[in-house]
């Protein structure tokens, strides 16, 4: 009989066989942990140190981090761009960091881009950071998560970067699975809470138009559930400026806007999610003076367009603080009264 079950059991896929052991664990107190409690009073009486972080009020110390975005979004230009900041203690995105050591598990990458990308920074990695390419599953009787602990034990990393989370999964693996994805989550949360380093892990969005950026984070809500820190890169395709939004447990942290450094390699921080904004509504500005004609009055912009004159005035105010566009002042031909004209500049032609 037991030969029959052993087969049947081989049948299941590694979701299953891992919803099957968690609703036999429920039914067997035998084989749970006994419940562990403490004071309450004492634990509020303790001191704790302030949350230590290696880029400071964005990537804490001995905390999960989940950086979100869409494929050739930018995201492992920005990862490299922060193991360097970590390596030589360098700001990132205008933000102070604390060095450290650091292990990159660069899965999607290989040897040759990794060759020729930290040169492209001006980077000379220090004998503080280790690289690797491959790494054994996080699922299905992989030892991948176990390696991990064991080298952030072993050599005492301040940061280990996951690029991506869905190369370290098998084929049979079901990232919508909630159990599934559950249980590799919590476990590099927890790795991460007692060893007092930080795991990052890179992972991709969904192609859904959603309100909220971290609503787009693909796969089981239990991925979302177990970070600390969620980061999410929002780049429109073509746009050289980006946005990071950040949602953090323990501290508050801001939204950014970032611009992709003119050889494309890395990024710079422009400011607050706002400025994004702010770009964004001059650029569409310029479209609407294109549309009119380089020159034309805020009527005629509105004539050729069907917008109202105060939104088309309201554009090209965002437009002309951005740079993209210039005002002049002329006389009504046969009237005492003036009106304003808008041309384009070098940089708004560039849009």
């Amino acid at each position: 009989m037991s030969s029959v079950n052993d087969a049947l059991w081989h049948q299941l896929t590694e979701a299953e066989k891992a919803d099957v052991l968690a609703r036999h664990a429920a039914r067997n107190p035998a084989t749970t942990t006994l419940l562990s409690v403490e004071s309450f009073a004492d634990l509020v009486a303790q001191d704790f140190p302030p949350q230590q972080f290696l880029v400071d009020a964005l990537i804490p110390a001995g905390q999960l981090v989940m950086l979100g975005g869409r494929g050739k979004a930018g995201k492992s230009w920005l990862i490299l761009q922060l193991i360097a900041a970590v390596d030589r203690g360098v700001p990132f995105l205008g933000k102070a960091t604390t060095r450290g050591k650091v292990l990159y598990l660069a899965l999607e990458d290989g040897r040759r881009r990794m060759n020729q990308r930290p040169k492209i920074l001006k980077w000379h990695p220090s004998p503080a950071v280790d690289i690797a390419f491959k790494i054994d599953k996080f699922d299905a009787g992989g030892q991948g998560l176990a390696h991990i602990r064991q080298a952030i034990a072993d050599k005492g990393y301040d940061l280990v970067v996951i690029d991506t989370l869905v190369k370290t999964l098998s084929g049979s693996a079901d990232e919508n699975n909630n159990t599934y994805m559950a249980a590799i989550c919590n476990d590099l949360a927890d790795m991460a809470h007692d060893s007092g380093a930080c795991i990052l892990i890179v992972h991709h969005t969904s192609k859904q138009l959603v309100e909220n950026p971290f609503d787009a984070l693909r796969g089981a809500s239990a991925i979302r559930d177990a970070y600390d820190v969620g980061m999410m890169l929002v780049r429109k395709h073509g746009a050289k400026e980006a946005t990071i939004f950040t949602e953090a447990r323990d501290f508050d942290a801001e939204d950014m806007t970032i611009k992709q450094a003119d050889n494309g390699a890395g990024w710079e921080y422009l400011g607050d999610a706002m400025l994004g904004q702010s770009i964004a509504a001059g650029r569409v500005g310029v479209q609407d003076l294109k549309t009119a004609g380089d020159g034309s009055t805020a009527a005629e912009i509105a004539e050729a367009t069907g917008k109202t004159e105060s939104t088309v005035r309201s554009a090209m105010k965002t437009a002309e603080k951005n740079g993209y566009v210039s005002t002049k002042r002329e006389p009504q031909a046969g009237s005492n009264q003036w009106m304003n004209r808008y041309y384009l500049t070098l940089e708004g032609l560039a849009q």
